[in-house]
């Protein structure tokens, strides 16, 4: 007696577990979670994949799956759960049922396939991933002990461990927050910045995953007040948020999905680390002398360990960075880690060491860019654009990635902090109380005076930012 297509798929699927598009989101992130796509690969080239599915062509499935084959892959041995899809489901219903037949367990397949993915903005990959950017290029490695990212922030026993900025490189130590308001206010009182406030933040949110989504969403208005100007924070807590209530809505465990998501995005942010740092250190020549300001933070650091193991000599100069002196405290230890050469100058130096022909690149971070190439940083950074600029030495700021709703320099709010922070140093008066101050914490460079903005499709102009989706 023959059988129709849809006969079949109807009893794989009365035999085997089905899942939704919203539960498969989920389980993206979970490390013990492996999805794989089993459609041809000229439909992966033609409309991408989910982000790290495993390919196998859907023939291939009792070979590679049954442990007695010749052409078994280790990867079916794992243990791992496995999550099957095909463009509409059919493909996987029968691939799945096959899996089972030759003993894989723990097995599911996607109710929709990659259509209904897309369909409901699920994320796509442009090809299929292989080793990451991260792995590839070795940077782990590479990374110095301040911006290792468990030495940045972490949540551990129900606490948040802050890696305390101010302490080093005197001592490695670690902040410890009990609360969300803890971790508040260690982000205001500067105990870490750059990318540590949004780590810390998102590290947070955990210790009040188990009380729903309304107080996830205190916890995110509470954090994101810290720091007005580093939007990078608050798109990244409306991400962990956002996969929080998607787990609430399926019953499943909140505190789970977000630590979940929380490994994503960091791996994310390293594997773009990699791919900007590359893009950077190609462009650094050899005998060149880089001037940078504040601390640059994984992607600046590292451009400079990857052109110093191309073997190109650098020397470089990192202005102290009052009134916190995080270049004294943080870039210039850090540069010196890496083995290369550093020297530490003072913020008024910069113009006189251009003058004297030592400088051939200005790099920064930047904690904003907007659509339309305004770089936002640590104030002093735009002095030094100016003054590079009249020393016809290129400026390339280092993006972090786009945020659409800062268009233009009107959209960026200037945190200013406590004007009592600048009569001081290092916890030392400098002068007296009665004396005036201002404490405007960043500035904003023009993009006529930015060479390049170093972005995840190589080095860009600051103009041509608005053509790319992401940075």
């Amino acid at each position: 007696m023959t059988k129709n297509i849809e006969r079949l798929v109807a009893e794989a699927n009365s035999q085997i577990e089905t899942i939704s598009i919203d539960q498969a989101k989920l389980a993206l992130d979970d490390p013990g979670t492996t999805f794989v796509d089993l459609r041809d690969i000229r439909e992966l080239q033609a409309s991408g994949t989910i982000p790290g599915a495993y390919h196998m062509p859907r023939g291939m499935i009792e070979f590679w799956a049954d442990p007695s084959s010749p052409y078994f892959k280790k990867i079916f041995g794992s243990g791992t759960k496995f999550i099957f899809y095909c463009s509409k489901g059919w493909r996987s219903a029968l691939a799945t049922q096959s899996a089972m037949t030759v003993g894989v367990k723990n097995i599911c397949h996607i109710d929709g396939g990659f259509t209904g993915w897309v369909d409901s903005g699920g994320p796509v990959a442009e090809k299929p991933a292989g080793k990451s950017p991260a792995i590839k290029e070795g940077i782990y490695d590479l990374l110095p002990f301040v911006v290792n990212p468990d030495n940045i922030a972490r949540f551990e026993e129900g606490k948040v461990l802050i890696g305390d900025r101010r302490k080093y490189p005197f001592s490695k130590e670690f902040f410890v927050c009990d609360t969300v308001s803890d971790v508040a206010q260690a982000i205001k009182d500067m105990v870490t910045q750059g990318s540590g406030p949004w780590m810390a933040a998102v590290n947070a949110l955990r210790m009040v995953s188990g009380q729903g989504t309304d107080a996830l969403k205190a916890a995110c208005d509470e954090l994101v007040a810290t720091r007005p100007t580093n939007t990078a924070m608050s798109l990244r807590l409306d991400d962990v948020i956002s996969q929080a209530a998607l787990a609430e809505e399926q019953g499943s465990d909140i505190d789970q999905a977000i630590e979940n998501r929380i490994e994503a995005i960091k791996n994310t942010i390293y594997d773009n680390y990699a791919i900007r740092s590359r893009a950077m250190a190609d462009l650094i020549e050899d005998g060149d002398g880089v001037l940078t300001m504040c601390f640059g933070e994984a992607g600046f650091l590292l451009s400079l360990a990857l052109a110093a193991r191309d073997g190109k000599k650098i020397t470089a100069y990192a202005p102290e960075t009052r009134p916190y002196l995080q270049g004294a405290k943080l870039t210039a230890p850090s540069i010196h880690e890496l083995g290369i050469d550093v020297n530490l100058i003072t913020d008024n130096m910069p113009a006189h060491i251009m003058s004297e022909g030592n400088i051939q690149k200005y790099i920064t971070a930047a904690d904003l860019i907007t659509v339309d190439g305004h770089v936002c940083n640590k104030i002093g950074t735009y002095q030094n654009a100016i003054t590079a600029h009249a020393h016809d030495i290129p400026y390339f700021a280092f993006a972090w990635g786009r945020d659409d709703q800062k268009q233009s320099r009107a959209d960026i709010e200037i945190e200013e902090r406590d004007p009592a922070e600048i009569r001081q140093a290092l916890g030392q008066p400098t002068t007296i109380d009665a004396v005036g101050a201002r404490y405007p914490t960043f500035d904003i460079t023009p993009p006529k005076y930015v060479a390049g903005v170093v972005t995840v499709h190589g080095v860009v102009s600051p103009y041509t930012l608005k053509n790319y989706k992401n940075w």
